[in-house]
């Protein structure tokens, strides 16, 4: 799927006639002439961004990663002046898409909006993908990061998520967690849940939040660690027991696990804005800048938080060193809990 947002392009050019007496004069004004141009041409190949900026999605329309790129990409465009064509090109857990971003030029013109699955999960859980996230990408801006919402049924007999974490210590193997599939945020964060309580909670993985959801409000199973939750919450069809990270902002009531029982505990998920390797260092800050800008706008940071995200600005260094940071944890989730895409 793709769509365009931003600015029309519209390219106009002025000429000056010249008048010249004496034919010896028109060699050397000739060259006049051409050098009076040439600064222009040379800015004009030089600016950036000098066409279109491509930006890759790795996942389907309607999930948080679309979500952002269209909150995102209609403000980007106008600050750069050039419009931002945002392509959806999912499969493959985000590997389609983010080889997309890789192998793309590295003029600066494409960039691919990763979160943490993308970028990490698939690196430890799948064989040969065909990137690497730490070489083959320039981290340029975060955007947005979120917890997690751990959602039940209204009648589910715990009423906090302490009351569950007593009812699962005293019957190991009885609760089944559905997920948005193996490999996924809410896998990892139900397999990091489990390690750091002490629990043994059956996971049931679905091929997306939606028939997990689905599942969920059919009493098929007793939770769901997924985003998707979160509209069904507010609309009082279920009930949060916690959230994986920070307090949300549309949830202010609902406490973190690492408040409910589970000291230190904390997983969330984060967004960020890449370029392929090697592209311009301009171009990198300045994408940098204008989303550090948009990101202090009251519009974009109420759109953000009525979504479920908590808006996250960053250097490109400190991206980076969060993703590196972000190997290093989840790497080890992955590898001691075994976890595979199907």
């Amino acid at each position: 799927m793709k769509f365009v947002t931003g600015p029309s392009l519209c390219v106009s050019e002025g000429f000056t006639e010249v008048a010249f007496k004496r034919r010896t004069l028109l060699g050397a004004a000739s060259l006049g002439v051409t050098a009076a141009l040439l600064p222009v041409a040379v800015r004009s190949e030089s600016a950036y961004p000098s066409k279109a900026v491509t930006l890759i999605v790795p996942n389907p329309p309607g999930g948080n990663t679309d979500i952002l790129a269209r909150i995102f990409s209609v403000p980007l465009a106008k600050a750069l002046g050039q419009p931002v064509v945002v392509e959806n090109r999912a499969g493959a857990g985000g590997v389609i898409g983010m080889t997309a971003a890789a192998r793309a030029p590295a003029d600066g013109h494409t960039l691919g909006l990763g979160n943490l699955s993308d970028l990490v999960v698939s690196r430890y859980a799948q064989p040969n993908v065909p990137y690497d996230p730490a070489k083959d990408f320039v981290s340029v801006a975060t955007l947005a990061k979120v917890s997690i919402v751990v959602t039940c049924l209204p009648s589910f007999p715990a009423k906090s998520f302490q009351e569950f974490l007593a009812m699962a210590k005293a019957n190991p193997g009885k609760y089944k967690c559905g997920t948005a599939g193996n490999g996924t945020m809410g896998h990892l964060c139900l397999e990091a849940l489990q390690a750091a309580a002490g629990l043994d909670i059956v996971h049931v993985p679905y091929r997306g939040g939606a028939p997990a959801l689905n599942d969920l409000l059919g009493g098929h199973i007793d939770l769901l660690i997924d985003g998707s939750a979160l509209s069904q919450v507010k609309a009082g069809k279920l009930k949060a027991l916690a959230v994986t990270a920070e307090r949300i902002p549309v949830l202010p009531n609902v406490p973190t696990i690492g408040e409910s029982g589970v000291p230190g505990f904390s997983f969330g998920n984060y967004w960020g804005l890449l370029m392929p390797a090697g592209s311009p260092a301009a171009a990198v800050n300045r994408v940098n800048a204008e989303i550090k800008r948009l990101l202090e706008q009251p519009e974009i940071r109420q759109q953000l938080e009525s979504a479920g995200f908590a808006p996250l600005a960053s250097t490109p260094v400190e991206y980076g060193q969060a993703l590196q940071k972000s190997y290093d944890q989840m790497g080890q989730i992955v590898k001691k809990a075994k976890i595979t895409f199907d």
